[in-house]
């Protein structure tokens, strides 16, 4: 995409994704950072808002462009091959799930990509259901995760009626999104404020000071990995790299 706007500035870019708002919206903002035109994710998101209303871009989508601003940056960071144990998930306070308005039937999802590789969830008598004077919510994952991770905790429902006709549904209590590459090597816990979470839509389910810790540990030794990731071919990417160093401006019609 740059080469092919440096080349002329009457050359087009067309993106596109399934809504025109996330999955685009990235990447135009991950260009704005590449051609050097913002080295941190702030105002690139910012021009984004001005020039398309409405993309709702996510925590997590934003901590991926804060990604791509640490692999551009004067001394870029380069991300670890360690796979990464996370040993358990806390939630504090517990939310207002159930009909009570006073707790939830939490269980959790890990994915790798947008492949599910673990689930808490078992039948629904079996889950505990956790109340506002239990203070918080332990449940234990010990899953080892290399790459791109989702983790989602979902409230358990039950429809009234029978234990044969009753219908058991799910309501997403939030999720998040994170690469182990970019994960510091002394880190043991990552903690989640509300606003770094994805899928908190419904303020008044959640308590003040909501929080996610999950309990980690990385491995000490790499895990190849089949695919190159593109950071490894950096030096033939960038534009820094292609004007020996220094920071070539980006093309005329690309500038705020």
């Amino acid at each position: 995409m740059y080469n092919w706007l440096l080349q002329n500035p009457k050359n087009v870019c067309v993106v596109h994704c399934l809504d025109g708002r996330a999955a685009s919206s990235i990447l135009v903002g991950a260009m704005f950072i590449f051609c050097n035109l913002y080295s941190t994710p702030g105002p690139a998101i910012r021009l984004l808002y001005a020039k398309r209303p409405g993309i709702g871009l996510s925590p997590s989508h934003r901590r991926y462009l804060g990604y791509m601003c640490d692999l551009l940056a004067d001394k870029p960071y380069r991300p670890h091959f360690k796979p990464l144990t996370i040993k358990s998930i806390t939630v504090s306070p517990i939310p207002f799930f159930n009909k009570q308005r006073n707790g939830c039937r939490p269980y959790c999802d890990v994915l790798i990509g947008e492949t599910k590789i673990y689930s808490t969830c078992t039948d629904f008598e079996r889950m505990k259901e956790y109340r506002v004077q239990d203070g918080k919510i332990f449940i234990p994952l010990n899953i080892t995760v290399q790459g791109d991770v989702v983790v989602s905790m979902y409230h358990l429902r039950s429809t009234i009626g029978s234990r044969l006709q009753a219908k058991v549904t799910n309501t997403q209590i939030f999720q998040l999104q994170f690469h182990t590459g970019f994960i510091p090597l002394d880190t043991t816990v990552l903690k989640f404020t509300k606003p770094e979470l994805d899928a908190c839509d419904v303020p008044e389910k959640y308590p003040q000071l909501f929080q996610v810790t999950l309990d980690v540990e990385l491995q000490p030794h790499d895990k190849v990995i089949d695919l190159t990731p593109p950071w490894e071919h950096y030096s033939d990417l960038h534009p820094r790299s292609q004007h020996h160093g220094a920071l070539p401006p980006p093309p005329p019609h690309l500038q705020p």
